[in-house]
């Protein structure tokens, strides 16, 4: 019997959720300029208000990973993007009538970013379990990586929509519309989603494809009691901690291009909105061809018979040594193009390094991986904290980016070397209630 291909079907629906996942995380990068106008917010504000999605996003994540271990992906996700896409069409209302003041307006709009920041929680967590649900190891990578492109294309297509969206219609627009569209979304993957065991579109052969390879075990894992004392020993392991770093590296350079970007082209570049929205989707394609680069050049070395350690390892150094270059940039901001090239090629390598999550799928028992998935989601998005503050207080302080620039060189420095000094082979880990006699 041929397998069916229903696995890829499953990808396709991550496809789409991740690429209105940051298009609602990024709209208000594209807005943040006219929000900024418009409330007379200071820059050390807007950074505030960048910032506030991931307040909320990182302290969910450890409890959202607990209970999707216990109750699966699928209503659990479903709900989310609908709350979450409320939420941001609520954002257009700041400016109405409803709000007397600048100051009562600006604090709906961290409320709403916050509330946001909830319901996004349980996204990446899912994604690892659904990947380590339905993809036998070999096809983990290149999978993930096709996903998780989605977030660098569908800015690429989206930011330049939204930008002129907001310079015709108003800032207001760009979040009932792409709220709007995460609305609809939400309603039909609960109509579609189901995991491998209960999908009525997959056949035997394809399940014993995905078992051969160590898939399958989400329905298992519903049904298992979730022990914190293999939570707790996972925690202790030194290349967790390694990846934590690692992904706090990446994740500064993609805050910067999830937030400041499109301020920094209008004001640090001199572009006017329409043509920040145009420049900005170049970058957001190097990332998408970046990380596809990753994603299947570490599969094609692992088929080569490589190690899982040097196909892990390799795209994250190098791409994370690479993107340190982002800092030159600062000699080249009277040049646009140059600088816009510059600012692509950093972000392409800061692709190629994220396989953050790939490594966490192969070496984190199922059973705990979206609690352990949410932890390594925190430390990522320490970055979606720190990096809009530090920038928007460089900003007011100095009236230049040129030091936050060399500040996200620095970071992503240290992510390389995280991989090179504290993360060592990558073998799964054993845990304590399977390993006891």
């Amino acid at each position: 019997m041929k397998a069916t291909k229903s696995r890829f079907f499953v990808l396709f629906l991550l496809f789409i959720v991740t690429a209105i996942n940051y298009m609602d995380r990024a709209n208000l990068s594209v807005a943040g300029t006219s929000i900024q106008g418009e409330f007379a917010l200071s820059p050390t504000q807007l950074g505030l208000l960048f910032s506030m999605f991931t307040w909320t996003y990182v302290l969910s994540q450890i409890p959202v990973g607990y209970i999707l271990d216990r109750i699966g992906v699928r209503k659990l996700y479903g709900v989310a993007v609908i709350i979450w896409s409320i939420f941001t069409c609520l954002m257009g209302l700041a400016s109405s009538s409803l709000f007397t003041t600048a100051a009562s307006s600006f604090a709906f709009l961290l409320l709403c970013r916050a509330l946001i920041g909830v319901a996004e929680a349980p996204s990446f967590p899912a994604n690892a379990k659904i990947i380590s649900t339905w993809f036998p190891t070999q096809e983990r990578a290149s999978s993930t990586a096709v996903y998780a492109c989605a977030q660098y294309l569908g800015l690429a297509l989206l930011t330049p929509v939204l930008a002129f969206i907001v310079a015709h219609y108003g800032w207001e627009a760009s979040f009932y519309v792409s709220g709007g569209v995460g609305i609809i979304f939400g309603i039909y993957w609960l109509i579609k989603y189901r995991d491998p065991l209960e999908s009525s579109t997959v056949n035997q052969a394809e399940l014993d494809h995905i078992r051969k390879g160590g898939g399958l075990g989400q329905n298992k894992s519903v049904k298992e009691k979730v022990e914190w004392r293999d939570i707790n020993h996972v925690l202790k392991q030194r290349n967790i901690w390694g990846l934590f770093i690692a992904q706090f590296a990446m994740n500064s350079t993609l805050y910067f291009f999830l937030t400041w970007f499109i301020v920094y082209l209008e004001k640090g570049l001199n572009l006017s909105i329409s043509k920040a929205g145009l420049g900005a989707s170049f970058p957001y394609i190097m990332a998408m061809v970046g990380l596809l680069c990753s994603g299947f050049l570490s599969d094609a070395l692992m088929r080569k018979g490589l190690s899982r350690t040097f196909s892990r390892k390799l795209p994250a150094i190098l791409g994370l040594g690479l993107a340190g270059t982002m800092c030159l940039v600062n000699f080249f901001e009277d040049r646009p193009i140059i600088a816009i090239a510059i600012l692509s090629f950093a972000f392409f390598a800061n692709a190629v390094s994220n396989i953050g999550w790939v490594i966490i799928s192969d070496i984190v028992p199922t059973k705990v991986v979206g609690t352990i998935g949410g932890f390594f989601n925190v430390s990522g998005n320490l970055a979606g904290i720190a990096t809009p503050i530090i920038m928007g207080v460089i900003l007011q302080t100095t009236g230049s980016f040129a030091y936050s620039m060399y500040y996200i060189s620095a970071v992503s420095v240290m992510g390389a070397l995280s991989h090179i000094f504290i993360i060592q082979k990558l073998d799964t880990i054993k845990l304590p209630s399977e390993t006891r006699s």
